[in-house]
């Protein structure tokens, strides 16, 4: 049997034949967004080992959103998606940067009590998207008996999304600290970074210093360090660039765990709740989003992600109906229970090209996140205008998307909504620029056609 390092030799020798003079580099090699340039060919990398996270052959938790703006509705879809398999809810209030217009207007404890009717919440994992509202909403959960919950408080995150930070909430993140209900009490959410166009290892120093941030204050509260890491949760944003995404949610991981050893903690799996991106779906030719989102969700699964939500194709245009939603909710159900993604533990470890990117990742967001802690921390670089700045920088350009800029319809289909997308507000400063990669494509066919989508 030949050498590895013999036929490696061979092939390029039969590469350059073909390339006729033409230069290797340019040609087979792929040139990362944060700098690190990745081979078309490696070898397996020998000995090495999953990396710990979601439990061995456990599939992921299959989340679904509720976001209707009417409790009653809201009510009925969360039925649906639980009789239909889902085994966790995302609770998106009105108050959530994330509810893009819409969101659940739960504004007292009888509200809380009408969503949540008819759901056995002691079987259930809930997330909470509520941004200042936070506290509130936890407050009502925990006077109903049962369930996991991630109260999903991201004070940095709101920063980031409406250029304000609140200003009492370390003492917030203390008292939801000491109610904890099972699950993550601070979260370090990575969607506002990557929604402003931030590059996998800009997204990623983002998250570490978020993160960090939060670890600092709940241990200035009195919490011990053992204490305060199981409060902190992560939230990422997966896209359709999938062999990124499972290398993001693998350096992801690894970077924490150095964080933890520098912090004298053995490292613990950190739990990471992945969300199909907001940034690549399109409103023109939607059924495209469906594509992307299974890619998308697969990476997550595959990069062991511990719970999923799968955004509806037709999000980028409004509220999704019930049957946009039974497709998100399925796409993981055919992932799970037909593919079986999930039966491998870390199928990544050992892929020479997987644990390249992997390691590169890893090498952009610590130094990325260096940067960030140099400058003052997260906080400060948002605040300060540096970190929109620097994702401008760093972006790459964007020129194809498919059903957006390339292969376009004639002629655009109506779209099943209950409720067209608002306008989106501009944001005020210090808030990052978030927006859909199609955006700029969309408003020119507008123009164009001289009306709405």
């Amino acid at each position: 049997m030949a050498e590895a390092g013999a036929d490696e030799a061979r092939w390029r020798e039969a590469v350059a034949g073909v390339l006729k003079g033409a230069s290797f580099e340019d040609r087979l090699t792929s040139l990362l967004p944060d700098g690190a340039r990745l081979q078309p060919l490696y070898a397996r990398m020998a000995g090495a080992l999953p990396i710990p996270g979601r439990p061995p052959a456990a599939p992921w938790t299959v989340v679904q959103r509720a976001d209707h703006p009417d409790v009653a509705a809201a009510n009925t879809q969360l039925l649906e998606d639980l009789e239909g398999g889902a085994g966790g809810i995302v609770l998106a209030t009105a108050h959530s940067p994330f509810a893009r217009g819409f969101g659940v207007a739960v504004n007292a404890m009888n509200a809380l009590d009408g969503l949540l009717a008819g759901v056995l919440r002691n079987a259930i994992e809930i997330r909470i998207e509520a941004g200042p509202q936070t506290l509130e909403i936890a407050r009502w959960l925990s006077e109903i008996e049962g369930g996991t919950v991630h109260y999903g408080y991201d004070p940095i995150g709101l920063l980031a999304t409406t250029g304000t930070l609140p200003t009492a909430w370390p003492s917030t993140a203390s008292v939801l600290a000491n109610h904890r209900q099972g699950g993550t009490v601070l979260t370090a959410d990575g969607r506002p970074f990557h929604e402003a166009g931030a590059t996998p290892g800009l997204e990623l120093a983002s998250l570490l210093s978020s993160a960090l941030s939060y670890l600092r204050v709940l241990e200035a509260t009195g919490l011990r360090l053992e204490e305060a890491r199981h409060c902190i949760g992560f939230t990422i944003a997966a896209d359709q660039e999938a062999f990124t995404t499972i290398a993001k949610l693998r350096a992801l991981r690894l970077l924490w765990q150095q964080i933890e050893e520098a912090c004298d903690l053995a490292p613990n799996p950190i739990h990471i709740h992945a969300e199909t991106a907001w940034r690549m779906l399109s409103r023109r030719d939607p059924a495209t989003n469906m594509l992307r989102n299974g890619l998308a969700t697969a990476a997550a699964g595959l990069g062991g992600a511990d719970s999923i939500s799968t955004l509806p194709y037709t999000a980028a245009n409004g509220l999704a109906d019930a049957h946009t939603r039974r497709i998100a909710r399925n796409c993981q159900h055919v992932l799970i229970s037909e593919a079986n993604l999930h039966r491998i533990a870390d199928p990544a470890a050992g892929s020479g090209g997987l644990e390249a990117l992997t390691q590169a990742l890893c090498e952009a967001g610590w130094s990325q996140f260096q940067a960030v802690e140099r400058q003052g921390g997260i906080i400060n670089v948002i605040q300060s205008g540096w970190l929109q700045e620097e994702i401008e920088r760093l972006r790459p350009p964007i020129s194809t998307i498919i059903g957006a800029s390339k292969y376009t319809l004639a002629e655009e289909p109506a779209i099943p909504v209950l409720r067209p997308s608002p306008d989106p507000a501009t944001p005020p400063a210090p808030a990052l620029n978030r927006q859909r990669n199609a955006m700029p494509f969309e408003v020119t066919a507008e123009s164009t056609a001289g009306g709405t989508l």
